[in-house]
C-alpha cells in the first residue's frame, strides 16, 4: 500500500464546517480514553488477575518448558483474556461503547470514522496492556491532525473522475501538485484501487492547510533505478557509513536540524516568560508550579501567537528530516542493489543509564566558603535521547528499507551480538574492544575511520550474516582503502567537519 496527498482549498464555511468535526472527534477520542483508563484501573485492581500475570511472566522467563508448563501458560492466557474481555478490554467492546457517543455526531462523522478512532486509542490500551507503555493519555484539541477512514464507500470518499471528495454534506475539490513529475507520479497513483481516504491538518502563517490522503493498494510507482552490487552500512545516532563496491559515503543526518531547533528553544523560552506573567498565583516563590492548584491556566493572545509559530516550526523541522532522509536514501539505493546494515535499537539507546557510577578523575570543587576539595563526580546518565530526537536515525532505516524493497533490491540486517563491527580486526581475525571517542583504528598498518570500516566488514558479511567473511575482507581491502583515503581527502578538502563522530 501508498498514499497520496491532495490539497484542498475550503471555502470559510468548509473550514469551519471541517474544525467542528475535528472538535467531534477529540471529544470521541478522550471519552474512550476516559472508558480505557477506568476499565484499566478496574483490572489491575483484581487480585486474581494480578496472580495470574505473575504465573504467566514467571513460566514466560523459563528457557525449555515441559508440556506441562506450556498447557499451563496456554490457560493462564486465556483466562486473562476472558477477564479482560469481561471489563471490556478489547477493541470490539470499546466501538461497541463508543457507538453511543458517535451517534451524537452522525451529522459529522460517519460509524467507521468513529470506529477508527476507537481503534488509535486501542493502539495505546495493547502497548499499556503487552508492551511498555505507561500510561493511556488525554489529547488536546490542538493535537489532532488526521480524522480516519476504513473505506472509500463510508465517510470520505473520493471521485476518481470529477476529483472531488464527498463527506455528509460537504463537497470539496481536489488539487494535483503544480510541479509536473509530481503530478504524473499521483496521475499514475491514482490508477490503484483506493482503500481508504483520511482528512489531514497541517499548521502554516496562514492557518490551517487541509489535505487529503488517498491509502492506495499495491506499491507505489517507482521512480527510482537501483544500482548494483553490495553496500555495508554501519548506523549510529547522528551519522551513516556507508561502504560499496563503487564508492564510501559518510553522512551527518540532517545536518540543518540545529537551525530549527535554536528557534524552537528560543520561542519554548518566550511562551514560558508569557504564561508566568499571565498566571503569577500559580507558582512558587522558588519558580516551581503549584502541585494543588488545579484551576485553568490564562493564555495571552501573544501566548497563541507563540504556540502557533511553535507549531509551524515543528512542523518545518519534520518535513525537513524527512526530505533530508529521503534524498540520502535515494543516493545510496543508486549506488547498489543489496544493502547490509547493522541491527540497531535506538529505544534502548536513547534511555538513560540505571547505573550510579563514579568518574574516574578527581575533580576540583569549590565550597561557598571558598574552600578546595577533591572530590570524584558522579558519571552523566545521559545517553543519545536528544541526538535521536535530533537526528531520527531509525526513521532514516525504515525508510531506506522501504525505498529499496519498492526498487527491487534487499533489505539485509547483521547479527549485531555476534557480528562486532567495531571490535573485528580481519587482519588478525580477533575482536578487540576501543573507547567510543577512539575515531580512527589501524588495520594491517594503515589507518581507517572506525565506522567506514564497520561498513566495509558489514558489506562482506557471510551468508549468515553473523560473522564477517575473512577471505573477502582480504581480497577486497585495498580497493577499501583507495576509496577511503579519497573520500577522507575530498571532505577535508570541501570543509566537511564533525569531530565527535568523524575524527576530523
Amino acid at each position: 500500500m501508498h498514499t497520496v496527498q491532495l490539497l484542498l482549498k475550503p471555502t470559510t464555511y468548509e473550514r469551519a464546517e471541517i474544525e467542528r468535526r475535528f472538535h467531534a472527534v477529540s471529544h470521541i477520542h478522550n471519552v474512550c480514553v476516559k472508558r480505557m483508563r477506568k476499565q484499566i484501573v478496574l483490572l489491575l485492581k483484581d487480585e486474581e488477575y494480578r496472580n495470574w500475570r505473575t504465573e504467566y511472566g514467571s513460566l514466560s522467563k523459563i528457557e525449555k518448558p515441559s508440556k506441562a508448563e506450556k498447557e499451563r501458560k496456554k490457560a493462564l492466557a486465556s483466562d486473562m483474556n476472558t477477564r479482560r474481555t469481561e471489563l471490556g478490554l478489547n477493541r470490539s467492546e470499546l466501538e461497541k461503547y463508543i457507538k453511543v457517543c458517535g451517534a451524537r455526531y452522525k451529522k459529522l462523522l460517519s460509524s467507521q470514522q468513529v470506529q477508527a478512532e476507537a481503534a488509535n486509542v486501542w493502539k495505546g490500551v495493547e502497548d499499556f496492556l503487552f508492551s511498555n507503555g505507561k500510561q493511556l493519555h488525554f489529547k488536546k484539541f490542538r493535537d489532532f491532525r488526521t480524522i480516519g477512514g476504513k473505506s472509500n464507500i463510508n465517510g470520505i470518499c473520493y471521485d476518481t473522475e470529477t476529483r472531488q471528495i464527498q463527506w455528509l454534506g460537504l463537497q470539496m475539490q481536489c488539487y494535483l501538485p503544480k510541479k509536473a513529475s509530481d503530478r504524473e507520479y499521483v496521475l499514475q497513483s491514482l490508477d490503484h484501487k483506493i482503500s481508504y481516504c483520511m482528512i489531514k491538518r497541517q499548521m502554516f502563517s496562514n492557518g490551517w492547510r487541509y489535505h487529503i490522503i488517498l491509502v492506495l493498494k499495491d506499491d507505489a510507482p517507482q521512480k527510482l533505478e537501483h544500482g548494483f552490487g553490495d553496500m555495508g552500512i554501519d548506523p549510529g545516532v547522528s551519522t551513516m557509513a556507508c561502504t560499496a563496491d563503487t564508492g564510501c559515503v559518510l553522512e551527518e543526518l540532517a545536518p540543518e536540524t540545529d537551525r530549527y531547533d535554536r528557534q524552537i528553544q528560543e520561542i519554548l523560552r518566550k511562551m514560558d516568560r508569557s504564561r508566568r506573567k499571565s498566571n503569577p498565583d500559580k507558582y512558587n516563590p522558588d519558580g516551581t508550579v503549584k502541585k494543588n492548584d488545579h484551576s485553568r491556566w490564562k493564555n495571552s493572545k501573544n501566548y497563541i501567537r507563540l504556540l502557533r509559530r511553535l507549531q509551524i516550526l515543528y512542523r518545518k523541522r519534520s518535513q525537513y528530516i524527512l526530505t533530508s532522509h529521503r534524498t540520502l536514501c535515494n543516493r545510496l539505493i543508486q549506488m547498489a542493489d543489496r544493502i547490509r546494515v547493522e541491527r540497531m535499537t535506538y529505544k534502548a539507546l536513547q534511555k538513560r543509564s540505571k547505573k550510579t557510577e563514579h568518574q574516574d578523575k578527581i575533580s576540583e570543587v569549590k565550597k561557598k566558603d571558598g574552600s578546595v576539595v577533591m572530590i570524584r563526580k558522579f558519571k552523566k546518565k545521559k545517553r543519545f535521547g536528544r541526538s535521536i530526537n535530533r537526528r531520527a536515525p531509525s526513521l532514516f532505516l525504515t525508510e531506506l528499507e522501504r525505498k529499496i524493497t519498492i526498487a527491487g533490491g534487499t533489505y539485509e540486517e547483521v547479527k549485531t551480538e555476534t557480528f562486532k563491527a567495531s571490535q573485528y580486526d580481519h587482519s588478525t581475525d580477533e575482536c578487540t574492544k576501543i573507547q567510543l571517542k577512539q575515531r580512527t583504528k589501524v588495520i594491517d598498518g594503515h589507518e581507517v575511520q572506525r565506522d567506514l570500516y564497520s561498513g566495509f566488514l558489514i558489506k562482506n558479511a557471510d551468508d549468515s550474516l553473523e560473522h564477517p567473511d575473512r577471505e573477502k575482507c582480504k581480497e577486497e581491502f585495498l580497493k577499501f582503502i583507495e576509496m577511503h583515503d579519497e573520500l577522507i581527502k575530498d571532505m577535508k578538502r570541501s570543509g566537511v567537519s564533525m569531530k565527535q563522530c568523524f575524527g576530523f
